[in-house]
C-alpha cells in the first residue's frame, strides 16, 4: 500500500477539494498553510511554509498577514492566493492549492512575478516532528539514507541535493512519511534548532536565483504518511460520583453578530443553549435611538427569543460612537484600544441606559451581565485594570439607579494566558464587588491548565460564576474559513474539555452561534445544512443536563480526555479521542443502561446500541477521532 518509488507520486491536480465524505487529510490555517497531517492514528505535528531568501541570506515568509492582509481562499476548495511585497517592494502573487484524495495530499505552489524579485530563492519548506523521526532516516531518492541523529552534526545541512522526494521513517520502522515532487527539485533537509522551534526541515527550491517580471514558477509536492505502529494500550477512565467539582448552568454561544441570518435561527431551534451572549450596537443606537433599524430589531428579536427560552445573556460593546473617543474622528473603526473621553461619560451613561431601558419596556428583555469586549486589548474601547475598575463601578452605579438587574462583567478578556491579572484591581474593590454579576475570559489560543485554573480560582475566591463568553480556537480563522472542517471541531471540543477540566466554568458561550464562524451552511432559499462541527457542539449542548454539577473524573492517557455531569440521577458522561481507536474501561460509574451518541469525521451523532455497566464497569470501544456521550438514568 506504500510507494517504493517516489518518482510514483506526481500528483494530477484535478480536483477542488476532497470528495463529499472523504477522510480529511490535512488540517490548515488562515494563510493556506498546513498545519497537521491527518490519518487514522494520532495526528501528525506538521507545518508548510513558503519563503523568500533575500540576497543577504534571510528569509522572508510569504504566508503572513501583515496588516490584516494576507491569503484569500476559494470559495470552492482548498486553493488560496497571497499577493505579497517584499522589503525591497518586489511584488508577486503566490497561489497554493491542496488536493486531497485517496493516493494522499498534493499541495502546490505556484509564483508570480508582477516586478523583478531580486531574490536567491523562493522554497517550499516542510517541518517535521523531531520527536517522532529522532533516530529515524531520511532517504532522498537516488542518495544514500541519512541518520536522524540527536547531536547536531558539524554542519546542520543533512543533505542537500536535487532530488524527486524523500522518505521518512522513525527509529521503529512503523512510521513513515514520503515527499514526492511532481520534478527534482533542489532540497536541502536541515536539523533546525532556532528561536521559534525544533524540526527536521526540507526545503526545496520553487524558483531559483532573482526573477523578472512576469516570470513563473511552481512545485508540487505529494504527502503521505503511514502508521503501522501497535494499536495503543487501552485507556483507563475514572469517575469519582462523590466528588461534585462545579456547577454548572450548560452550554451556550454567542449572537453578537448577523443575528438575522438562517444559522442564527437555527441553532436556537436546534440546540439547546445554557447561555448566551449579545452585541449592543452603541453606534446604530445612537442614530436610531427610540426608532431602531432592522439590526437592532433582529437583535432585540434575538434577545426576547432568549429570555422566553430562560437563557441568560451577556451585553457586550465593541464599538462605540466617535464622540466618545479621546482621538475622536482621528482613528479607523479597526483601531484597538481607543480611549473613553473623560468629559463623555455622562452622555455615554445615558447611551447605555436608554437601550437597555428601551429593550426592558418594549422587548421585556434585560440582560443579567454588561461589558465592554475585550479591554485588556481594547477590541475596541481600551481599558486598563485601573479604568476597568473605574468603569465597573460607574456603570454598575446607574445600572441599579434605573433599576434595572443588569450587572457587570469582571474581565470579559481575550486569551486565557495570564490575563486574569487585568481583573485583580477591580476584583480586590470592595466598592467595585457590589456591581460584578460574574467573571469572565475568552479562549482564543488556549492555554495551560495552570493559566485555565488561575481564572477558575479568581471566580472562586470571589465567589462567582465563571464564563468562557468566547469559546474559540483561532482567533484568524475567519479570515479564510479555517475553521470548516471537522478537525476544526475536533480542537473545539478538546478545547471545552480542557475549560471544563481545569478552569471550571458556571457557562460558556462559543463564537458564534450566528453565520460568523458558522455551525452550518445556509444554502440557496435560505435551506440550512449543519456541518460536522455542528453535531459536536450538539453533543456537549443538548444532552449535558442544564443545571448540573461537574463530576470528578481521570484518564491516563492524554489523547482521550473525560468529563462528567450529574443532575439528580441523570448523567451525561463526554469522552473525546483525539487519536487512534481504543479500547476503554470506565471504572465508578452507576449500574445503569448507558445510550451512546457518537460522532467522528464521517458519521455525526449516532444512536449507537445501549450498553450496560456491571459492578460499577463499563467497556467501550472509542472510534478515532471522535466523541462519545454516555447517558443514563441510574436508581436512586
Amino acid at each position: 500500500m506504500f510507494a517504493k518509488n517516489l518518482g510514483v507520486w506526481i500528483p494530477t491536480l484535478v480536483l477542488l477539494c476532497a470528495p463529499a465524505g472523504a477522510v480529511e487529510k490535512a488540517a490548515y490555517d488562515s494563510n493556506g498553510r498546513i498545519t497537521a497531517l491527518l490519518g487514522q492514528a494520532d495526528d501528525m505535528d506538521f507545518a508548510s511554509s513558503v519563503i523568500a531568501v533575500l540576497p543577504n541570506g534571510r528569509s522572508y515568509p510569504l504566508q503572513v498577514r501583515r496588516q490584516g492582509v494576507g491569503a484569500v481562499r476559494d470559495d470552492r476548495g482548498l486553493t488560496w492566493t497571497v499577493a505579497f511585497t517584499l522589503p525591497d517592494g518586489g511584488k508577486g502573487k503566490l497561489a497554493l492549492k491542496s488536493d486531497e484524495d485517496t493516493t494522499g495530499l498534493h499541495y502546490s505552489a505556484a509564483i508570480a512575478a508582477e516586478t523583478p524579485l531580486e531574490v536567491k530563492s523562493i522554497d517550499l519548506v516542510f517541518d517535521l516532528p523531531r520527536a517522532i523521526f529522532l533516530n529515524g532516516k531520511a532517504t532522498p531518492q537516488d542518495a544514500p539514507a541519512v541518520s536522524l541523529l540527536p547531536v547536531r552534526p558539524l554542519s546542520p545541512v543533512l543533505y542537500r541535493g536535487q532530488t524527486a522526494g524523500l522518505r521518512f521513517t522513525d527509529s521503529t520502522g512503523n512510521v513513515a512519511l514520503e515527499i514526492g515532487f511532481d520534478k527534482p527539485a533542489q532540497a536541502a533537509l536541515v536539523d533546525r534548532w532556532d528561536s521559534a522551534g525544533r524540526s527536521f526541515q526540507v526545503r526545496a527550491a520553487i524558483a531559483a536565483g532573482p526573477l523578472a517580471a512576469g516570470a513563473t514558477a511552481a512545485l508540487s509536492a505529494a504527502l503521505r504518511i503511514a502508521d503501522h505502529s501497535p494499536a495503543p494500550a487501552p485507556v483507563h477512565l475514572a469517575l469519582d460520583t462523590s466528588k461534585p467539582r462545579f456547577h454548572f448552568d450548560g452550554f451556550g454561544g454567542d449572537y453578537c453578530f448577523g443575528t438575522s441570518s438562517p444559522i442564527a435561527a437555527y441553532t436556537l431551534d436546534h440546540l439547546k443553549i445554557g447561555w448566551a451572549r449579545v452585541e449592543l450596537k452603541a453606534r446604530q443606537w445612537d442614530r436610531e435611538r427610540g426608532n431602531p433599524g432592522p439590526e437592532i430589531r433582529s437583535d432585540l428579536e434575538t434577545m426576547r427569543r432568549l429570555t422566553q427560552m430562560h437563557v441568560p445573556f451577556v451585553m457586550s460593546v465593541w464599538w462605540l460612537p466617535e464622540r466618545f473617543y479621546t482621538d475622536a474622528y482621528e482613528k479607523p473603526r479597526s483601531e484597538h484600544f481607543r480611549i473613553i473621553d473623560p468629559e463623555k461619560w455622562d452622555d455615554l451613561l445615558d447611551l447605555l441606559g436608554s437601550y437597555l431601558l428601551y429593550a426592558k419596556q418594549q422587548y421585556g428583555v434585560e440582560p443579567d451581565l454588561f461589558s465592554f469586549n475585550e479591554s485588556n486589548i481594547g477590541i475596541y474601547v481600551g481599558l486598563t485594570p485601573e479604568t476597568h475598575d473605574a468603569a465597573i463601578k460607574r456603570i454598575g452605579a446607574y445600572f441599579r439607579k434605573l433599576g434595572l438587574k443588569t450587572k457587570m462583567l469582571l474581565g470579559d478578556a481575550t486569551g486565557p494566558r495570564d490575563t486574569y491579572k487585568f481583573a485583580l484591581v477591580a476584583a480586590s474593590d470592595p466598592d467595585a464587588m457590589p456591581f460584578i454579576g460574574a467573571v469572565a475570559f475568552h479562549s482564543w489560543g488556549g492555554g495551560t491548565p495552570e493559566q485555565y485554573r488561575a481564572w477558575g480560582d479568581l471566580a472562586e475566591w470571589l465567589n462567582l460564576p465563571l464564563l468562557v463568553t468566547e469559546l474559540g480556537v483561532d482567533a484568524s480563522a475567519y479570515y479564510t474559513r479555517a475553521y470548516d472542517s471537522f478537525h476544526y471541531g475536533l480542537r473545539e471540543a478538546q478545547m471545552t474539555q480542557q475549560l471544563l477540566l481545569y478552569a471550571r466554568p458556571r457557562g460558556t458561550q462559543f463564537w458564534e452561534f450566528t453565520a460568523d464562524y458558522g455551525l452550518a451552511r445556509a444554502g440557496a432559499g435560505g435551506a440550512v445544512e449543519p456541518t460536522p462541527r455542528f453535531w459536536l457542539v450538539k453533543q456537549f449542548t443538548d444532552l449535558t443536563p442544564h443545571g448540573s454539577d461537574a463530576l470528578t473524573t481521570s484518564s491516563d492517557e492524554t489523547a482521550v480526555l473525560f468529563t462528567a455531569f450529574r443532575k439528580q440521577t441523570s448523567y451525561a458522561l463526554h469522552i473525546l479521542n483525539m487519536g487512534a481507536a481504543r479500547q476503554t474501561a470506565i471504572s465508578g460509574i452507576p449500574d445503569a443502561q448507558w445510550q451512546p451518541i457518537e460522532s467522528t469525521e464521517t458519521a455525526q451523532y449516532q444512536r449507537k446500541p445501549p450498553l450496560r455497566s456491571q459492578a460499577g464497569t463499563l467497556q467501550i470501544e472509542l472510534p478515532a477521532h471522535s466523541l462519545v456521550t454516555l447517558t443514563a438514568v441510574a436508581q436512586p
